[in-house]
């Protein structure tokens, strides 16, 4: 099994071939054997001839034998030896193998997780992006909403009231600076959570190269056959290790560092998923935050400027009634004038005639009943034109005061269209924070469908991703 061939020393009949020197039985010694000039000796008698010879004989069986018994516990030996090194190396194979498979399934572990947490950065960008434009959006309608405030206060005094409209511009601005602040902190949130993805993420992208360099060693080393690979050393070498990096680890304390990388690397994602889920949560109650103001506020307008114009419409009826009865007022006068100025020809009249009899003779100016009814005549005459011109003077007065009233409404009625025009510039900027600055009643649900699809399109680039690494694995 394991390629070697060894020799046998024996042909295959089983006759040693060594050689011709043999140790004597008698002397100890090697010597030749059948030359009686090396040895000094006489010849040898028959019987001691043969007894040598069954000797030699005998010592070359056992000799045989012995030879024998050692060249098959050699071959167990070896055999023993060859058995137990391909097992150790169908070991040591199986084992590398299982360590390339561990090791990759690991990698698959740790890109899969880095594909996560590439596509949570991307989601957490997108939501920081719509945070901070959200947030500037809300920054421009603060002008808008200060502005109509201050056009309101431009109303005439006696219509600078804190009604419902100021209130409800009061509550929009409160809430729209508040939401700008909730922002910002979940932007805030949304830095961090990227600062650690990025840690994660150079995390992973260092356990994925060590892998890939255990896993090229492995391969490398699956790949080598007898003998050592001179290369092998400079891939190996300690410069190339990570500086404070144990040169030795266990396979449990590996296992549990990659573990432990992505159970951190999860939690982290975790948490960062929560906070999106919160930051879109507060995005979407914002706008409706905004949307709602807004409505409540013209909601307000519309009724104040309904209010308005029906109070500035019962002002000018009551500016028409009261134009009506100051001419009527005027007639009544100019009527009671003339009828003062009607009595004058009679009061001059009855004036004369009583100072004409008073032209008599002393003897006949009596105090007749003519007299008496002349004077009487004039009291009533005068007395007439006194309430008349009293009477005149009240309708001079009510007059008077009729055109103190119509003036008051023909001011107020100016008030109320002034405020009226400025309700409706401030209709007009809250109307353009709607259609300009502010956001649809439609954004909520296009914002939240646009992450749904975000989400959706990233889950299946992810999938992608990770079955193209899975294949390319396999392939490899």
């Amino acid at each position: 099994g394991s390629g070697y061939v060894r020799e046998s020393p024996l042909d295959p009949r089983g006759w040693d071939l060594s050689g011709a020197m043999h140790q004597s039985g008698l002397s100890g010694k090697n010597t030749p054997i059948g030359d009686p000039s090396l040895t000094g000796t006489p010849p040898t008698m028959p019987h001691q001839w043969q007894r040598n010879t069954k000797i030699l004989v005998d010592s070359s069986v056992k000799a045989q034998l012995l030879s024998t018994q050692q060249r098959v516990m050699s071959f167990g030996t070896q055999r023993a030896a060859d058995e137990k090194i391909v097992s150790i190396n169908s070991q040591s194979t199986s084992a590398l193998r299982r360590n390339v498979a561990e090791c990759e399934a690991l990698k698959m572990k740790s890109e899969k997780q880095l594909e996560y947490i590439l596509r949570e950065t991307s989601l957490i960008e997108d939501e920081l992006h719509n945070c901070e434009g959200l947030s500037e959006r809300f920054r421009e309608i603060h002008p808008y909403i200060e502005e109509a405030l201050a056009v309101r206060k431009r109303r005439a005094p006696r219509e600078l009231t804190r009604d419902a409209v100021e209130r409800a511009l009061n509550e929009q601005l409160a809430g729209s600076k508040h939401a700008v602040r909730k922002l910002v902190a979940s932007c805030d949130e949304f830095r961090k959570d990227l600062a650690q993805l990025k840690a994660c993420r150079q995390k992973l992208e260092e356990d994925i190269e060590v892998k890939n360099m255990a896993l090229d060693v492995d391969r490398e080393a699956l790949q080598l056959e007898l003998g050592y690979a001179p290369n092998l050393a400079s891939s190996l070498s300690p410069t190339k290790l990570k500086s404070g990096s144990p040169a030795v680890n266990t396979v449990a304390r590996r296992e549990q560092r990659t573990e432990n990388l992505l159970e951190e690397c999860e939690r982290i994602r975790l948490s960062c998923e929560r906070h999106r889920a919160k930051g879109r949560v507060l995005q979407e109650e914002s706008i409706n935050m905004e949307r709602e103001t807004r409505q409540i506020t013209l909601q307000a307008l519309a009724r104040k400027m309904d209010e308005t114009e029906r109070l500035k419409g019962q002002l000018e009826e009551s500016l028409q009634a009261v134009s009506a009865e100051l001419a009527t007022m005027e007639d009544s006068r100019a009527s009671v004038e003339q009828s003062i100025n009607d009595f004058q020809a009679p009061l001059s009249l009855a004036r004369s005639r009583l100072a004409l009899r008073t032209s008599k003779p002393g003897i006949e100016i009596v105090r007749d009943s003519a007299a008496r009814l002349l004077e009487k005549e004039i009291l009533d005459i005068e007395h007439s034109i006194r309430k008349l011109q009293l009477e005149m003077a009240r309708q001079t007065a009510e007059i008077l005061r009729l055109e103190q009233t119509r003036s008051r409404l023909e001011a107020d009625i100016k008030d109320k269209a002034d405020a009226l025009s400025l309700e409706q510039e401030c209709e007009t900027l809250i109307q353009y924070v709607g259609e300009r600055v502010g956001l649809a009643p439609s954004d909520a649900a296009t914002f939240g469908a646009a992450a749904a699809a975000a989400a959706a399109a990233s889950i299946s680039a992810s999938a992608a991703a990770a079955a193209a690494a899975a294949a390319a694995s396999i392939s490899a």
